[in-house]
């Protein structure tokens, strides 16, 4: 490898990226004897299984270079490491130890982080220069959101009569395409398409502003323009008409009447025009009637035959430009629609302080907009000086911009010894398939090929060349079947990936099992013959001795994956599945929920019944019998016996109830994984909601379709997961059923094509249904369409390459026979075309043939590793039985004289006095802890007398205005590495006021304590206006050092 600071390695899969990646990482951190240079690395990548991962690696390497006595039994990544940096075995060895020991003292300083992690840090420090609330919540689950702001834009139907005009035109809309006038989904759905996707920002933010009277405008508009290109059309088509008639020209005179037939149509603005005739291609050099007419006719209609084209012509381009038009104009009230939603999402977000994840790349990207050296940069800039981002090709266009400044700051710079910064990428554009998250893998190929390069530096590429996961007929059988289809990739530069990228060199695991089977053409149900065709696989490797938990069923569709997960459940065979980790399949979280919804509602008989069913099942009596005598009684059934009054969720918080709920019907004995998340989330919406039962059931039956627990490892049990979920996994023996995917579906897509605001009321944009019609409409929606295309066919391809690389020894595509027509020609369109074309190109293929074979299925080798024994852990209450129990609120007993309310006291003033900048926030901010649930509204008046003085004193109100910057309990890292945090920093014309709160008596180590403060903040540049130590106790005393 060339020694340069800028590398990119194209990884493909099973490649080694991870060892690339930590070697390299290694490097940097053990090129010297004394550098602690790990904490100026941020080292960036996609999940947390993938930071956890690298983490792991990194550690592990570490430690296991540290045991190395002597060359011979050192690691690769050891000698390789010896080699490079030009050291001694004893050496490494020594630096090894050290390092490690930093890190794990100094672990905050160990930067291996999700991007979305490091923006959501980056925002969180800079907080008040973006004119953000200090407090934000960041918000993850969009769909939640989007779900309360459809809700409350719905529920403003009779309301506001504008909005309740266009939800109305939405819902007939939906009506007649026979969806159901319930709109909230549909609203959700295009929501959720189009409000939150990175491609889209630029025409959302040119809307935002616009208002319902604008929608309205644009439609008349639109209206107008519909009837003057219907005018046209119609004009145009009856003068050609005139001038047949005119002439002596009559129908028949035309070859096959095609021409006057379409002109008679055009008059007549009939639906059934098109322009897909070859004639009406170039109708300019078409011949316009037969040999056999008459001379003089023939001369007649040549002499008019460009009069004829002239008028044609305009009925093509008004044709086109009326479908545009139309396509528009049925697309108004959707868009209106969502401008509606997306004020209301900004409004929810205002209202609550909170930011969804998916906007923080954009907030950062506005900022540093047009500045030569973001400021939001200027800090972190000196702080990290190498950078390591893992799975380039599902980095979005903002987060590579975003980082831009700081990786191009850190390569084009020196330190204070003469070196460079450096960045390492570690990407694979075929497998890049998370597109619709923002991923672009255009971006990887760019700097690839080094069509596009940010930065000074030019990088050295690199292909990592082996495949070191799966055994030698799997790899060849990739790598043949890859770059044989790719003949089929309309794009360029995407088939030269997929003709070039798949040469992987082998390793020394010889074997492996390929097959490639087709479902029987029989009158069975196709679901049946997949399920079929599976359960028959797994119990062909079962016979092998594969245990069911090297065994994983990938699938593209959530639903096939139900589907097979129920069937292979039904026929004895062990699964884990999302479905089968979701929370709300689990019987005992579900009589939770079903618990609570029957203490808010003793009427609701479902869940009634649902609860007698479970306790039935559990009691082995005649679940009927027991159903029935007991449904009308259900409370009194519940106190007799088992001692639970229904109450008890009435009169105390959801979590302690559903814990006394937990030890009353004996749900749990040992520790439960569906039962502890379950609770773990109550906890959570407590703690940013409030304690209330239908908060929690409202938050419950929104989210109850996303909670679920991780997979236990050792569960001996075939894994089904869809493709998506698979990436950067490995399993011994992949099954792909349903191999069947339309490489170019799409489920009623929408665009934004731009048009010229002039023409337009103001509008930039349009939102339009995407279909191949708009290549006709502009040469810009054309460009549109195409490059679309071509992404959804390098997706497509791309998912396919995910899904056919996880196999480690064995790998099983179940797909069907699916031809052109009555044609022998494959549907390459279609998976399972693609392979059909292959096995034709090898030369093995055979019409009647249903498997096709690669390499040998051997028996299975048993392991001799020993399963590790699961301690089982007691279910573990936070509750006290109630006799004993009592609850005492954080400021409990505020101001009695005990050390134990001193503490309780400081406690509660630090963390009231956090939140609050100015003697505007006070009211806000106790009417916020009281919504938690962290203060009751008696204990409200009593603190806010006491926070107001001090707010409010005489000789400290200066100090709480809003003409100065404030940090509360923000760290300062001094550059010893060491982090303080004073309670308050008031910033005014680059003067600090230091002010720490106190209670008890004084104590001459908080002056020694506000000095170390200080001095830190004169080293950040700052001079010191006032260092205040206030005591907070019956009285308010300002102590001025």
């Amino acid at each position: 490898m060339e020694n340069t600071s800028y590398n990119i390695y194209n990884a493909s899969a099973g490649s080694g990226k991870t060892y690339t990646l930590t070697k390299s990482y290694l490097k940097i951190i053990l090129s010297s004897a004394t550098s602690a240079n790990y904490r100026e690395i941020l080292a960036i990548t996609f999940t947390n299984k993938a930071v956890a991962e690298m983490k792991e690696r990194i550690i592990d390497s570490l430690y296991d270079f540290g045991k190395v006595k002597t060359a011979d039994h050192a690691p690769s990544m050891f000698l390789d490491l010896v080699k490079e940096l030009h050291i001694d075995v004893e050496t490494l060895q020594k630096r090894a130890k050290t390092r490690l020991k930093e890190i794990l003292h100094n672990y905050a300083f160990f930067d291996v982080s999700t991007i979305d992690k490091f923006t959501h840090r980056l925002i969180r420090t800079f907080a008040k220069d973006l004119k953000l609330p200090q407090n934000f919540e960041v918000i993850l689950d969009t769909n939640l959101l989007l779900s309360e702001a459809v809700d409350r834009l719905v529920n403003k139907a009779g309301v506001e009569p504008e909005l309740t005009k266009v939800l109305i035109a939405f819902a007939l809309e939906k009506a007649n395409e026979d969806k159901s006038w319930d709109i909230s989904r549909d609203i959700f759905d295009m929501g959720r398409e189009l409000l939150f996707k990175e491609k889209y920002e630029d025409a959302l933010e040119a809307i935002e502003q616009k208002n319902i009277g604008d929608f309205d405008a644009l439609k008349k508009l639109l209206k107008t323009k519909i009837k003057k290109a219907e005018d046209d059309i119609q004009l145009a088509g009856k003068t050609n008409l005139q001038l047949m008639t005119d002439n002596g020209l009559e129908l028949k005179d035309f070859k096959s009447s095609y021409f006057s037939k379409f002109m008679i149509d055009v008059a007549e603005l009939k639906p059934t025009i098109n322009f897909n005739a070859a004639w009406k291609q170039d109708f300019e050099n078409t011949a316009l009637y037969t040999k056999t007419l008459a001379e003089d006719k023939k001369a007649t209609i040549d002499n008019l035959h460009q009069t004829f084209n002239k008028h044609f012509q305009v009925i093509k381009t008004s044709f086109f430009e009326l479908a545009f038009l139309k396509n528009a104009y049925k697309n108004i009230v959707p868009l209106t629609v969502l401008n509606a939603l997306q004020k209301e999402l900004k409004n929810l977000e205002l209202e609550r302080d909170e930011i969804p994840l998916a906007t923080f790349n954009s907030i950062i990207s506005k900022e540093i907009k047009n500045q030569p050296v973001p400021f939001i940069y200027e800090r972190l800039g000196e702080k990290y000086r190498h950078y390591f981002i893992d799975e380039f090709q599902d980095t979005s266009e903002l987060q590579w911009s975003n980082l831009i400044p700081l990786i191009g700051n850190a390569l084009e710079s020196q330190d204070e010894k003469g070196n460079n910064g450096s960045l390492l990428l570690v990407g694979d554009a075929k497998q890049a398939i998370y597109r619709w998250r923002g991923g672009k893998a255009e971006q990887f190929l760019n700097l690839v090929h080094q069509t596009k390069n940010p930065f000074v530096n030019f990088p050295n590429v690199e292909n990592l060349p082996a495949n070191y996961r799966s055994y030698h007929e799997v790899i060849n059988f990739n790598n043949s079947f890859f770059s044989t289809i790719s003949a089929n990739i309309t794009n360029t530069v995407y088939k030269e990936l997929y003709e070039e990228g798949n040469k992987q060199k082998v390793n020394n695991k010889e074997g492996g099992f390929i097959q490639i089977s087709f479902i029987a053409e029989e009158d069975k149900n196709e679901d049946e013959l997949y399920c079929n065709e599976v359960l028959q696989t797994i119990t062909t490797l079962s016979e092998k001795k594969y245990p069911l938990k090297d065994i994983c069923i990938l699938v593209r569709d959530k639903k096939h994956g139900i589907l097979l997960a129920d069937f292979l459940s039904t026929n004895k065979i062990p699964i884990i599945s999302s479905e089968t980790l979701l929370l709300k399949n689990n019987p005992k979280v579900n009589f939770l929920a079903n618990l609570l919804k029957f203490s808010v509602d003793s009427e609701d008989f479902e869940a009634a019944y649902a609860l007698l069913f479970y306790l039935g099942e559990q009691t082995g009596q005649p679940k009927h019998a027991y159903i029935s005598e007991n449904l009308n009684q259900l409370e009194r059934h519940l106190s007799n016996q088992y001692n639970f009054e229904i109450n008890t969720l009435k009169q105390s918080s959801v979590y302690d109830g559903f814990e006394q709920a937990v030890k009353h019907f004996n749900l749990v004995d040992e520790s439960d994984a569906y039962i502890t998340y379950f609770l773990d989330e109550v906890l959570d919406v407590e703690y940013k909601q409030g304690a209330s039962a239908t908060l929690f059931l409202d938050y419950w039956e929104k989210k109850q379709d996303m909670l679920s627990i991780s997979a236990p490892l050792e569960m001996d049990a075939v894994q089904i997961m869809t493709v998506h979920k698979s990436k950067g996994l490995e399993f011994e023996v992949v099954l792909f059923p349903y191999a069947n995917s339309h490489i170019y579906k799409e489920i009623k897509p929408k665009t934004w094509l731009p048009v010229a605001a002039e023409e337009f009321n103001g509008f930039t944009d349009v939102l339009i249904n995407k279909n191949k019609e708009i290549v006709n409409y502009s040469e810009t929606a054309e460009s549109i369409y195409n490059e679309e295309h071509e992404k959804l066919e390098l997706d497509a391809f791309n998912v396919l390459y995910v899904a056919l690389t996880r196999a480690v020894k064995c790998l099983f595509i179940f797909t069907k026979k699916e031809y052109e027509g009555k044609t022998e020609n494959p549907k390459t369109d279609y998976y399972s075309g693609l392979f059909i074309s292959y096995l034709k190109q090898r030369g093995v293929w055979q019409d009647l043939q249903l498997h096709y074979q690669f390499g040998q299925l051997d028996e299975n080798k048993i392991s001799n590793e020993v399963l590790h024994e699961q301690e089982e852990i007691k279910f573990q209450y936070s509750f006290k039985e109630r006799t004993s129990f009592k609850i005492v609120t954080t400021s409990g007993m505020l101001w009695d004289t005990t050390a134990e309310a001193a503490l309780s006291k400081g406690n509660t003033i630090h963390k009231i006095l956090s939140l609050i900048e100015t003697v505007d926030d006070i009211t806000p901010c106790f009417e916020m802890l009281v919504k938690k649930g962290s203060l009751s509204t008696e204990e409200v008046p009593l603190l806010e007398l006491k926070v107001r003085a001090i707010i409010e004193h005489r000789d400290l109100k200066e100090f709480y205005t809003k003409d100065a910057i404030v940090k509360n309990e923000t760290d300062i890292i001094t550059k010893n590495g060491i982090i303080l945090r004073p309670d308050r920093l008031v910033i005014k014309e680059n003067k600090a006021t230091i002010i720490d709160y106190k209670t008890g008596a004084r104590n001459i180590s908080y002056k020694d304590q506000i000095d170390t403060y200080a001095y830190a903040i004169e080293e950040m540049g700052y001079q010191i206006n006032k260092k205040i130590i206030i005591y907070i106790n019956e009285e308010i005393i300002p102590e001025f050092i």
